[in-house]
C-alpha cells in the first residue's frame, strides 16, 4: 500500500510538472507573440511615417505648383554634418536627394555657378576642391611643406581615367596655422577667400590653387570672411572685434574698423544689394551692427544675445539668425532690428541657414538632423511656407546653396 501511494503521488507532481510546464510555454509564446505583434505595429508606424511625409513632400509640391511658384528655384545645397570627423554632403534642392558625400571635412563652401565646392580639411591647414557633379577631388590649395615653402597640388581627371598632379612654388606665402574661415568669390569671378589662425586673409586662384594676395594686420586669428555682391571688395572679421574691407583684386585695405564688436567677430556678411555697400556683423558679444562700407560708420545695432550664425537675403532687406533666444527658430529682421517674422518647425538647435541665388527660398539646418526649406518670396508681408524637409539622418551644422552647374550647363546645350 505504501508502494502504491508513493507511485500515486510521484504520478500526481508529474502530472503537476507537466501542466506548470505547459502553462509557462503558453505564456512564454504568449509573450513572443505580443513582442512580435508590437514589432510589426512599430514597423507599421514607421512606414506610415514615411508614407505621411511623402504625402507632405508631395502636397507641398502640389501647393507651390499652384500658387504658381517653383518648388524651391533649384539648384545644389551643400550640408557639412557632424559624425566625429565631419561630412560634406551634397544634395539637389529640387527633389531632397542626395548626390554625393566625402567624409573628412571640417567647413566648406559652394562656388556661386554651383560647380565647385571647397574645403577645409581634417587638418585644417589647406583647403581641397572637388568638382560639385561628382565629389571628386578637382584641387588641393596650397600648404606649407614643413620647410617654409608652398606647395599645391592640381588633379584633373583626363579621358583615359588618369589624375596628373602639379606642384608649383606660390609667388604668396599659405597659411602656417588652422584655416577658420572660407568663401567663394560671386561667379564668374574664380576665387577663394581664406582666414586663419595666423591673422592673415588670403586670396586664392581656383584654377592654379596658387595664392595670388595675403593681407595681415589683424592682432588676432581671421574668424570670418565674406565677398561682396559684385566680388569686387572682401569683408573679415577677427577674433579681436575688427572688421576689415579690403580691395579683392589688388588686395588693398579700404576701410578698418578696430572696435566693431567688445568680442570676437563670429560674421561678416554684405548686403548682397548691387545699389547698397552695407555691411552686417555678429559678435559673441550678441550684437548685430549694421556699417557703412567705405566710412566704418555704424548705422544700426541691436543686441540678440546668442545668435549662432547670420545670413543677408539676397534683396539685402532681411537678416535671418538664431539662437539662445530660441535655439529651435529661424529668426528675420530688417536692418533696423526689426523683428520680422519667427521659422519654427525644427526639433533641435538651428545652427545655420542660407537663402537660395534667387533670394526666394530659404534653406535652414539642425542638429536634429533636418533641412528645411521655405518659401520666402512674400517675406515682406510676412507669408512664409515651408517647402519640405530632407531627413540627413544625422546632426548638420553649416549649409551653403549653389546654382546647379550641371543642369544649368545642359540647358546651354
Amino acid at each position: 500500500k505504501r508502494g502504491g501511494g508513493q507511485m500515486a503521488s510521484s504520478t500526481h507532481k508529474s502530472a503537476q510538472q507537466l501542466a506548470n510546464e505547459m502553462r509557462v510555454n503558453a505564456a512564454t509564446k504568449g509573450v513572443n507573440d505580443a513582442m512580435k505583434k508590437v514589432a510589426e505595429a512599430q514597423k507599421a508606424v514607421e512606414e506610415a511615417k514615411k508614407k505621411i511625409e511623402q504625402i507632405e513632400r508631395e502636397m507641398a509640391a502640389l501647393q507651390a505648383k499652384i500658387a504658381g511658384k517653383a518648388c524651391p528655384e533649384g539648384g545644389v545645397l551643400a550640408v557639412f554634418a557632424l559624425n566625429g570627423g565631419g561630412r560634406a554632403r551634397l544634395f539637389d534642392a529640387v527633389s531632397g536627394t542626395e548626390r554625393w558625400a566625402v567624409d573628412g571635412q571640417d567647413m566648406h563652401a559652394i562656388s556661386g555657378d554651383g560647380r565647385f565646392l571647397a574645403s577645409v580639411g581634417a587638418s585644417k591647414e589647406n583647403w581641397t576642391l572637388f568638382d560639385a557633379a561628382t565629389g571628386v577631388e578637382w584641387m588641393a590649395g596650397a600648404r606649407h611643406d614643413g620647410t617654409g615653402e608652398c606647395i599645391c597640388t592640381l588633379k584633373r581627371e583626363t579621358r583615359s581615367g588618369i589624375h596628373r598632379k602639379f606642384h608649383e612654388g606660390c609667388p604668396v606665402v599659405a597659411h602656417t596655422s588652422v584655416i577658420r574661415a572660407l568663401a567663394f568669390s560671386p561667379s564668374p569671378q574664380k576665387m577663394i577667400a581664406s582666414g586663419g589662425d595666423d591673422c592673415a586673409v588670403i586670396l586664392w586662384d581656383v584654377r592654379t590653387g596658387q595664392a595670388q594676395h595675403r593681407m595681415e594686420g589683424s592682432s588676432q586669428a581671421v574668424t570670418s570672411v565674406s565677398f561682396s555682391a559684385r566680388g569686387t571688395l572682401l569683408a573679415s572679421g577677427s577674433a579681436s572685434g575688427s572688421i576689415r574691407v579690403w580691395v579683392a583684386a589688388t588686395g588693398a585695405l579700404l576701410t578698418t574698423i578696430l572696435a566693431a564688436h567688445d568680442d570676437s567677430v563670429t560674421s561678416v556678411r554684405f548686403s548682397q544689394s548691387l545699389d547698397s555697400l552695407k555691411l552686417v556683423s555678429r559678435g559673441s558679444d550678441g550684437e548685430i551692427k549694421v556699417w557703412g562700407v567705405e566710412t566704418g560708420e555704424r548705422l544700426s545695432r541691436f543686441l540678440i544675445m546668442g545668435h549662432e550664425f547670420l545670413e543677408v537675403s539676397t534683396d539685402g532687406v532681411f537678416i535671418a539668425s538664431a539662437g539662445w533666444t530660441d535655439k529651435l527658430a529661424v529668426q528675420l529682421f530688417n536692418w533696423e532690428g526689426g523683428y520680422k517674422m519667427h521659422l519654427t518647425g525644427h526639433e533641435a538647435e538651428v545652427t545655420s541657414a542660407t537663402f537660395s541665388p534667387d533670394g526666394r527660398t530659404l534653406a535652414s539646418v539642425s542638429k536634429d538632423g533636418t533641412c528645411m526649406l521655405w518659401d520666402v518670396s512674400r517675406m515682406a508681408s510676412q507669408m512664409i511656407d515651408r517647402y519640405r524637409t530632407i531627413h540627413l539622418g544625422i546632426p548638420a551644422c553649416a549649409v551653403a546653396w549653389g546654382r546647379d552647374w550641371v543642369r544649368d550647363t545642359q540647358r546651354r546645350m
